[in-house]
């Protein structure tokens, strides 16, 4: 959807987890959904209660960063 599996491989692969599973230090865990209902702002994702829009990969680099 609009970049979204660009962004779910980018998170798998920085993260090293699949949907479904969480980080070995417990602090991350990966979760899919259909939809967040952000079309115009896509892709995006949420992080606990946050919503993240229109992201790059840069983006979503600096927010994983930020979360450690």
């Amino acid at each position: 959807m609009n970049g979204a599996e660009n962004v779910l491989a980018h998170v798998e692969r920085k993260l090293g987890i699949k949907p479904g599973q969480t980080t070995p230090d417990g602090r991350y865990t990966l979760s899919t959904v259909e939809c967040l209902g952000s079309c115009g702002t896509a892709p995006m994702m949420m992080v606990n209660d946050g919503y993240h829009e229109n992201l790059t990969l840069t983006q979503l680099d600096e927010l994983l960063q930020g979360l450690k």
